[in-house]
């Protein structure tokens, strides 16, 4: 079996949170947090930051 390493956020702001809903797939319309595929030069901190292009 393929072993992925992935990274979650949960982003909150004056006690809203942000959830993105899923557009495909088996869970399409399901709510999920942010998140994204752990690169080998990220750590899991920056691996969110880096799939919501956040940063550069």
């Amino acid at each position: 079996m393929k072993h992925i390493e992935v990274a979650a956020a949960i982003i909150r702001r004056d006690n809203k949170f942000f959830v993105t809903q899923r557009g495909y797939g088996d869970f399409k319309g399901y709510w999920e947090f942010p998140g994204g595929k752990i690169e080998p030069h990220e750590g899991a901190e920056e691996a969110p930051i880096s799939a919501l292009s956040l940063t550069g």
